[in-house]
């Protein structure tokens, strides 16, 4: 026995209690990792069929809570000067001209609920992960933050824009406009009275991931048969999701670069011209149409995760 002061302690004892200590550490790990938490949504979805009966209550419920945490982390008071406005108007220009324009392109070699899925990605704003991602890589965190709170309050009308001028009649108006105040306008709101709790890092980047791997979990698992049983279909618009993601990411990175604009500055503007928001693009279609036209949202959520693994190994050592 170890004895000290008071009562003694045995080593097992310690072993026991270090153990558990280090298994805590290792599950706050897996939670706090955005990669982890979507292979492990995705693999689960795939194995046992997510959540057949309650789909669209589960995805409309996760997203809504996951824009909510993710918006909290979004102030404008840092954003102050002509420079962020200047910035936010590129950044649309980025996001939903370049990448916007390149998914629709990509829409045109697919027919079907799989086209109304490029579609919707079309019309999706940037994803909020663009302000952490900016913060990670060493870019202007406050223009990241203001150009993603115009992109969204702008989505609010370009989305329904897009979307129903190339999708038509398929889509009623009246449940789109009504989502996209469930799922933007009303998360908006909500996270400044989330923004006051104080939440800490760690916790709020485990939630969203919980969030956002049950996401993955009920979408995959919605469109398990299609995964499965199209191979040729889920090949080809793997080949368009690396085409998507990287491809506009380096295009981006590579011109900025060699206009010689600052690492620091064109960080923001790479990650608006290969991020959308996949969570909001997977959960409209499973709400408005059917799960097969959120496949490609789904599996361009594994090229996102590569291509931020890639960045986060190519960017310490990009050129200034």
């Amino acid at each position: 026995m170890l004895r000290g002061n008071g009562p003694g302690v045995s080593l097992r004892s310690i072993f026991v209690l270090s153990s558990c200590f280090d298994g805590r550490m290792r599950l706050a790990g897996i939670l706090e990792s955005y990669p982890i938490m979507m292979v492990l949504g995705l693999v689960l979805g795939l194995l046992t069929g997510g959540l057949p009966a309650y789909t669209k209550e589960a995805s409309m419920a996760s997203l809504a809570v996951l824009m909510t945490l993710s918006l909290s982390t979004v102030s404008l008071r840092e954003a102050r000067g002509t420079e962020h406005v200047r910035h936010s108007v590129w950044a649309l220009v980025v996001n939903y001209g370049l990448l916007t324009g390149l998914i629709l392109l990509i829409s045109l070699f697919f027919e079907g609920e799989y086209r109304w899925g490029w579609v919707l990605m079309a019309a999706a704003p940037s994803a909020v992960s663009v302000v952490p991602f900016t913060t990670i890589l060493g870019g202007k965190t406050s223009k990241a933050l203001f150009s993603t709170a115009l992109n969204y309050v702008l989505a609010l009308a370009i989305m329904p824009a897009i979307t129903l001028a190339l999708i038509g009649s398929a889509v009623s108006s009246s449940s789109l406009i009504t989502s996209l105040v469930l799922l933007i306008a009303l998360p908006m709101v909500a996270s400044r009275l989330v923004m006051r709790l104080g939440i800490g890092k760690p916790l709020n980047t485990s939630m969203m991931n919980i969030c956002f791997a049950l996401l993955i979990f009920a979408v995959t698992g919605a469109n398990r048969d299609a995964f499965i049983g199209e191979p040729v279909a889920m090949l080809a618009i793997s080949v368009a999701c690396l085409a998507r993601t990287f491809g506009s990411g380096l295009g981006t990175e590579y011109f900025l670069r060699k206009a010689r604009m600052k690492k620091e500055e064109r960080t923001s503007y790479v990650l608006f011209a290969s991020y959308k928001n996949l969570g909001l693009t997977a959960t409209l279609a499973i709400a408005l149409f059917e799960p097969a036209v959120a496949v490609p949202a789904t599996i361009c959520i594994v090229f996102e995760v590569l291509w931020v693994i890639f960045l986060l190994r190519y960017y310490p050592r990009a050129p200034e």
